[in-house]
């Protein structure tokens, strides 16, 4: 089944939409990609609701391919995001069994029951480790193995809640179903970091006009996020300092990325290679300018198809029957 998905990114003052269709495997295959500025948007946030609905049902026209989307995913960054490390932990049984992909959501689900702010609503939820038993030993994947409890620490981002509301809103007004929120740096991430880079330690800029995201990967995963309130103007200024060291590479991503000498100031401030976030897994040849506009919206559909994928993946009958005696034996053990 091709499942079509629709991605907005509501950036510091643009706004970038990509549609694209999804099959069971993964494979996604882009259906239209454009862009254009924001009148009602600044910093990530909505300034004037009936510019920014207008812009976003503009964007949506020029995005229509052989079917209307019903629901769309929106991109955003925002000056008042948090990042709170938090565990969580589920008993499996008496016995090791395996351990499964529900025991992972379970966990990640019980990670973030802290009781947060009234005012403050959860976007992501990010791994940064899982541990069985008791152990010590950070597992990145526990699918698969024995034990009899799993743990996991994961970065939870939550923002205002009045900036879901007014995003909510936004989408509404346009004619639109809003399908779910991601960080533009996370997304990005999807796209334009390969697993060496992952492994070894790199720092994702994601500059946008007034606000940049900043991320530090290792040991491929995430261990770092910081919303810092300067955008381009600071990177060539000089003006950027990054007090976690615990990287060899720089990636430049979102708008901050198409001016000129964005990539040697990084270079001279920080101290490493840098080099400019491009698409790399968009399936298809994009333009030069398309593989640096789109790193977020590419980034999110990457993130939605490998979803989708293990959706179909976990739809064996077979591995359903045997989930159904596994939890009859959870049950008395």
């Amino acid at each position: 089944m091709i499942k079509i998905v629709t991605v907005i990114d509501l950036g510091s003052n643009k706004i970038a939409g990509a549609t694209a269709s999804i099959d069971k495997e993964g494979n996604i295959s882009l259906l239209a990609l454009e862009n254009l500025h924001s009148r009602g948007i600044r910093g990530g946030d909505i300034t004037d609701i009936n510019k920014a609905v207008g812009d976003i049902a503009s964007l949506m026209d020029r995005l229509q391919c052989r079917k209307k989307p019903k629901n769309v995913f929106v991109i955003t960054k925002s000056a008042d995001t948090k990042m709170d490390i938090l565990r969580g932990m589920v008993p499996l049984a008496r016995a090791p069994r395996e351990i499964t992909r529900r025991d992972v959501a379970r966990c990640l689900e019980i990670a973030a029951m802290v009781k947060f702010p009234l005012d403050r609503a959860i976007i992501e939820k990010i791994v940064r480790g899982f541990y069985i038993d008791g152990s010590a030993l950070n597992v990145s994947n526990p699918i698969g193995l024995y034990g009899i409890k799993l743990e996991t620490e994961a970065f939870i981002a939550t923002v205002h809640m009045s900036k879901i509301q007014n995003i909510t809103k936004c989408i509404d007004h346009a004619g639109f179903l809003l399908d779910g929120i991601c960080l533009s740096g996370i997304a990005s991430s999807e796209s334009v970091l390969d697993e060496k880079e992952k492994k070894e330690g790199v720092l994702l800029l994601d500059i946008g006009d007034t606000l940049t995201e900043r991320l530090i990967f290792k040991d491929s995963m995430l261990k770092s996020f910081r919303i810092m309130k300067k955008g381009a103007g600071a990177i060539l200024n000089g003006n950027m300092r990054v007090d976690n060291n615990d990287f060899s590479s720089i990636v430049v991503t979102g708008g901050g990325a198409l001016l000129d000498g964005v990539i040697e100031k990084t270079e001279k401030m920080l101290k490493r290679p840098a080099r400019i976030g491009i698409v790399k897994n968009a399936g298809q040849n994009l333009s030069s300018q398309d593989a640096i506009i789109h790193t977020s919206t590419v980034g999110l559909i990457s993130r939605i198809a490998k979803e989708y994928k293990n959706s179909h993946t976990h739809k064996n009958p077979i591995h359903k029957a045997f989930r159904k005696i596994t939890d009859i034996y959870e049950s008395y053990f």
